[in-house]
């Protein structure tokens, strides 16, 4: 048995929510939207809520090597893994959508961590059909950057348009023009998706991190000892899913520019992506002059990952488009100053804060920006505290998960959407 047998609507104090998501923790692979989706997870059930996760074991190409069609406890939260099937790209699943008809009636909500894929159009039907209100995040794939795709190779960008597209002419229709609310990451993402005229409300809640994780202090690792090319030097930091859509062609231009006129910075590029874009990626490195102050760290986690965060003297996200990007948010958690291109949806938030700098999609205005911040220590310490001031009053974990919880016990209710920031309707998509 999944969940209770009877469901708990009326008493928002302890909820029992199914989360719905394509692919869970360890697929770190897929970057921020994994840990988000295992810190709030993780915060619900320390809140005091019943929480259960629905994915599937796609890890890329390969298969998480994890428990099939039995619950796994993961800090409090039961996680069970369906085996993915064919056509796998739709992270399709009939063990999946044989538990989901046996168990979303005996829950009170239904979080859907996506659009597109299978799991969120027969999450979405079994919800309308068990009178279940159900929430979908998009995680800015509603964002024009993302529907209409540019900045992959041609064929890639041309299937990714065509299949999005054809998914909002038919499911889709009835996917989100029915849920209960769309929830969005930022006010960005909301004002983005207003041209596609959805029917239900939509509502804002941030991502959350936990700021102590991130500011701990370790005597067991320190990065420039293993990595003796960061000694004596700035480190500037990227660490993020390696993707197109990251701005790395951007990025790398930008320093190989700023490495003609300056030697006191090493490039520490921090993560992963699928094997050609990662050659491609090393090829741009060699071919703009900075592979000799290029450390390439691949995939970094836990420890490795905080004492990266700690070591480093500032963080670039030069990305085409950021519905919420949690690598900046940790950042920034850890006292770096950031800079982020204009299309990050809380560039405003990190302006206003004076957190870090926010730069064009220019290799110019990019390398100006990291120019400006190697050049001046007690800018960047300045811009470190305030970011780090601005995680603690706006991104907390804690805080933005009780938030949540108030929107899901308001749409539990029936209630309007009074606690956050929301749109009543963003349109009127309409429901075949």
């Amino acid at each position: 048995m999944i969940a209770s047998s009877h469901n708990n609507r009326g008493n928002t104090d302890q909820m029992k929510i199914l989360h719905v998501i394509p692919s869970f923790a360890p697929a770190w692979r897929y970057g921020g939207p994994i840990y988000a989706a295992q810190a709030l997870t993780r915060e619900l059930a320390r809140q005091g809520h019943e929480v259960v996760v629905m994915t599937t074991n796609i890890d890329g190409p390969n298969v998480l090597d994890v428990p099939l069609g039995r619950p796994v406890l993961m800090d409090d939260v039961k996680v069970w893994y369906f085996p993915v099937e064919r056509p796998r790209w739709w992270c399709f699943s009939r063990p999946l959508g044989r538990a989901l008809q046996a168990q979303v009636k005996h829950f009170d909500l239904v979080d859907i961590h996506s659009i597109f894929l299978w799991p969120t159009t027969v999450a979405a039907f079994l919800c309308q059909r068990w009178g279940v209100p159900y929430v979908i995040k998009p995680s800015g794939a509603l964002d024009p950057t993302c529907l209409n795709k540019s900045y992959d190779k041609k064929w890639v960008s041309l299937s990714s348009r065509a299949k999005k597209w054809f998914y909002f002419k038919t499911l889709g229709k009835v996917d989100l023009g029915r849920a209960s609310a769309v929830h969005f990451m930022s006010q960005d993402e909301m004002e983005a998706a207003r041209p596609l005229r959805l029917r239900p409300p939509g509502f804002v809640v941030p991502l959350g991190v936990e700021c102590g994780q991130l500011e701990e202090e370790s005597t067991s690792l320190r990065l420039r000892e293993r990595y003796p090319q960061l000694d004596g030097k700035k480190v500037v930091l990227f660490l993020s899913r390696l993707d197109p859509i990251k701005g790395l062609d951007l990025l790398i231009p930008a320093l190989g520019d700023l490495a003609l006129r300056r030697s006191d910075f090493v490039f520490a590029l921090a993560g992963s992506g699928n094997s050609a874009y990662e050659a491609h990626v090393a090829a741009l490195v060699k071919r703009h002059g900075i592979r000799d102050r290029t450390v390439f760290l691949g995939f970094v986690q836990g420890e490795v990952k905080r004492s990266l965060l700690r070591e480093a003297d500032l963080f670039v996200l030069s990305s085409y488009h950021e519905s919420f990007s949690i690598a900046i948010v940790e950042a920034m958690a850890a006292g770096l100053p950031v800079i982020v291109s204009d299309q990050a949806s809380i560039w405003r938030e990190v302006s206003r804060a004076g957190a870090g700098l926010v730069a064009g999609l220019e290799p110019k205005e990019i390398a100006a920006a990291v120019d400006l911040l190697l050049e001046d220590d007690n800018l960047r310490k300045e811009m470190g505290r305030k970011g780090a001031r601005l995680v603690s009053e706006q991104f907390g974990l804690a805080k933005v998960v009780k938030d949540l919880v108030q929107v899901y016990g308001q749409i539990i209710e029936g209630k309007p959407l009074t606690c956050v920031k929301t749109e009543p309707s963003l349109g009127r998509l309409p429901v075949s």
